[in-house]
């Protein structure tokens, strides 16, 4: 269910001038909460509810004066919702032919947000065939990759975490060496967080070996045989991870074309040229050109989901109420911080998040529980990806029942 509000409205939330201060910990504490009357009921024991009016009107006020142009979605206990179009601004502006207005149902590059799908994946193909966190990522490697002793004793838990102090060289040619080479030990023994795009460039790699291997254990042999005849050969990898993407958690979720979800441009006639999909630009009122839109046919588990705002809350929502994952699963994400970057702590809960920033653009994602927050900008000039400023427009967002 959808529903609009409309800018006629009146509203009496305003977002409060102090951003929230956060800690330098890995789990960031939300402190110094500035009250506000949804915080005092609560003292005197008065109820409150989420008010998703609210909450629009706070991130429309935010963003408008800022940014070239920005799409979002609020989903609400798996109810959508967003003001007039769900953002401002263009998608392509006028000096761009066509030109486009931005909104919550326009698509744009989103970055690394994507490895939030990217985990629901994994995820979902750990539980169809039967696998753990701890098992071990060597065995779903292409069939001439000889990986090092270090590389054997990483699992999908440490990938998926970015806890495995593997070197990224940056160039394809060099990702078997990744694999067979050698690693940071400082970070690798220690197992510490280094966010590391390697780590999900491999998986995607990894899933659709998961995948044949499986298969070929009983009996089906058809998919590993052509994976093997592939000799890194990375777009052809990364067409069998987002037909699995597609099946496993884009129908669950239940988009409306899953089928013809991409990692470049598209709409529901299919792909078309990046020349003429969301830009990103390098100010909100300039007349600079935008930067094109990539096409992401091989790192494919670490960027380039090319998505709006509605279908990645959609997405969110679903993953949320089990629809594409196991709770047991979704936990796991949570408290391991996996297709996640951190969380904070706040007043209504632990708040869960995961940023994109490139090429201009910036995108937010939010698991504040009950409530999930898709935000996607295509200028670089506002906050948004400073995590305290959505919790604290969510925490503002809440009125006495």
């Amino acid at each position: 269910m959808k529903t609009q509000f409309f800018k006629s409205l009146s509203f009496g939330l305003l977002l409060s001038v102090a951003l929230l201060s956060t800690s330098c910990k890995e789990n960031e504490i939300l402190n110094e909460v500035t009250p506000t009357e949804a915080d005092k009921s609560d003292k005197l024991g008065i109820p409150t509810k989420f008010d998703e009016i609210g909450f629009a009107l706070l991130l429309e006020e935010y963003m408008e004066p800022k940014v070239a142009g920005f799409g979002y979605a609020i989903y609400n206990d798996g109810k959508e919702y967003y003001r007039t179009n769900g953002g401002d601004g263009w998608a392509r502006k006028k000096i761009e032919t066509p030109f486009q207005l931005h909104g919550a149902i326009v698509k744009q590059e989103i970055v690394t947000s994507t490895q939030f799908v990217t985990a629901v994946a994994v995820m979902r193909a750990l539980e169809i065939y039967n696998l753990s966190l701890s098992s071990k990522v060597w065995p779903f490697l292409p069939k001439f990759w000889v990986p090092s002793d270090e590389f054997k004793s990483l699992t999908f838990e440490r990938l998926l975490a970015h806890k495995t102090g593997l070197i990224n060289y940056n160039d394809l040619t060099k990702l078997r060496q990744t694999v067979e080479g050698p690693v940071n030990n400082a970070l690798f023994s220690t197992e510490s967080y280094q966010n590391n795009d390697v780590n999900y460039l491999l998986l995607g790699i990894i899933l659709p070996y998961i995948q044949a291997k499986k298969l070929a254990d009983i009996g089906s042999s058809s998919m590993l045989n052509t994976l093997n005849k592939f000799d890194e050969n990375f777009v052809d990898y990364g067409s069998y991870f987002r037909s699995f993407v597609r099946t496993n958690v884009f129908t669950p979720a239940g988009l409306n074309t899953p089928t013809l979800v991409d990692w470049q441009p598209w709409d529901h006639n299919g792909t078309y040229s990046p020349s003429l999909a969301t830009k990103g630009y390098p100010s909100k009122n300039g007349e600079e050109p935008g930067i094109v839109k990539g096409i992401n046919r091989f790192n494919c588990g670490v960027t380039g989901l090319y998505i709006s705002a509605s279908e990645f809350g959609k997405i969110q929502s679903a993953v949320a109420k089990n629809k594409v994952i196991s709770a047991t699963s979704l936990t796991n994400m949570k408290t391991k911080m996996l297709g996640f970057d951190n969380k904070l702590v706040g007043t209504k809960g632990a708040y869960y998040w995961k940023r994109g920033v490139g090429d201009n653009c910036e995108t937010m994602i939010f698991d504040f529980g009950k409530v999930q927050v898709a935000v996607f900008a295509n200028s670089l000039q506002s906050d948004i990806s400073s995590p305290t400023v959505l919790a604290q427009m969510f925490e503002n967002s809440f009125i006495p029942l």
